[in-house]
């Protein structure tokens, strides 16, 4: 699981909050990655995953909290990406290179802007989500 996105810009720390409340529950193979997922391939290489769930906020014209899973190719025209090479690139990458399929749970933004503290809709469902994957990866494990 790879959570994208920065913490700066309200809404867009939803990824980074999945990620780090996943890390801190001792789930192992979660990646925070920021706002430059791309710079960690190596270390998703390294772990050698079947599939790769991307957790980020991006604007698919939801209301603000909502979610949705989306494909590598559901992203050109799923609204604005924030991060320095957009995130499409990025799964497309690992998928021919790794073999793997790669995933993004999209959760619709409220406000991105620079500052702001992440909105009531966006925090619970970052919550939600959290719970619901600390669940299934543990019991993946078992």
């Amino acid at each position: 699981m790879v959570g994208v996105g920065d913490a700066a810009h309200g809404d867009d720390g939803a990824g980074p909050f999945v990620a780090k409340t996943l890390e801190q529950a001792g789930v192992p193979n979660v990646i925070n990655s920021g706002a430059a997922p791309e710079l960690d391939t190596w270390r998703i290489r390294e772990i050698g995953p079947d599939s790769v769930l991307f957790v980020d906020a991006v604007d698919f014209g939801g209301k603000p909290g909502e979610v949705a899973f989306l494909k590598p190719s559901d992203l050109s025209s799923a609204g604005f990406d924030t991060h320095r090479a957009p995130l499409r690139f990025t799964m497309k990458y690992l998928e021919d290179d790794l073999g793997c399929c790669c995933l993004l749970l999209a959760i619709q933004p409220k406000d991105v802007r620079y500052g702001l503290p992440m909105c009531e809709e966006v925090q619970k469902s970052s919550l939600q989500i959290a719970d619901m994957l600390r669940t299934i990866l543990g019991d993946l494990r078992r």
